[in-house]
């Protein structure tokens, strides 16, 4: 376990939320969502081990390290049981959360994420792994900002990818590499049964990396999970189309 970097971005009288970013990303990403929540609840984020300000231990990861990163988050805060939402890495992680410590988690919003992979892109894990070995993060970050925003948003939102760019760029190497590691290998669809609390799982209607059809596969494994498709969106809705990204999580939030 790695005492990763938390920061509390907002505080209010509901029940406590903590946001979890997508891989090559940080905390900073889930900004505009807490400001949104400002007054209402108490929000925290924070940093996966290999990113942002939290350090990166020798790798590779694997994804019992980030559950067991994410447990002590909450721990370490005292506001459990919370809602967790998770993007990408975060939504991955979340699974595992709720899986193994249902204790810590009173509801789930699964975003951009998959259970399990294919062979097939098991091996593209591996193939960018080779490239980062070789030659850094510059020789990704154009293959990650094509799969995290669409044509439209990269042409018309020259700024947000501007800024992704930066924080790819910034994100640790070596840190990356074992992060993709857990990444690849991530396999929570059989034990999705086990999770009980209320789910919500989104998917982007344009996204490559974690299509909708692995948002229907985690939808269908866990009881009473409600399934919603973000149109227009990539892999990055919160950021991509952030009204529909407020309106679906305020709707379950209302519920929760």
């Amino acid at each position: 376990m790695t005492a990763v970097f938390t920061k509390q971005l907002a505080d209010g009288p509901g029940a406590p939320l903590v946001l979890s970013h997508a891989l090559g990303l940080d905390h900073q990403m889930w900004s505009s969502t807490a400001a949104l929540l400002a007054g209402e609840r108490p929000v925290l984020a924070y940093d996966h081990r290999g990113h942002g300000r939290s350090p990166a231990p020798p790798g590779p990861y694997s994804m019992d390290d980030l559950v067991g990163d994410a447990r002590d988050v909450i721990e370490r805060w005292g506001r459990g049981p919370v809602i967790w939402v998770g993007l990408s890495l975060g939504g991955m992680a979340g699974q595992g959360l709720a899986i193994s410590c249902p204790d810590l988690v009173r509801a789930l919003v699964l975003t951009h994420t998959t259970a399990r992979y294919p062979a097939a892109a098991r091996e593209a894990w591996q193939q960018r792994i080779r490239l980062v070995a070789q030659g850094g993060m510059a020789a990704v970050v154009d293959l990650v900002l094509q799969r995290y925003l669409t044509a439209d948003v990269r042409a018309t939102q020259p700024q947000l990818q501007e800024q992704l760019r930066r924080r790819v760029l910034t994100t640790d190497a070596a840190g990356y590499i074992a992060s993709c590691a857990a990444v690849a290998s991530v396999d929570w669809l059989d034990d999705l049964y086990r999770i009980a609390c209320p789910t919500l799982v989104l998917a982007g209607e344009l996204d490559a990396g974690a299509p909708p059809a692995m948002a229907r596969e985690i939808q269908e494994r866990i009881r009473g999970a409600r399934l919603e498709i973000v149109p227009g969106a990539s892999h990055l809705s919160p950021l991509e189309q952030p009204a529909q990204f407020e309106a679906a999580l305020r709707s379950f939030l209302a519920e929760s």
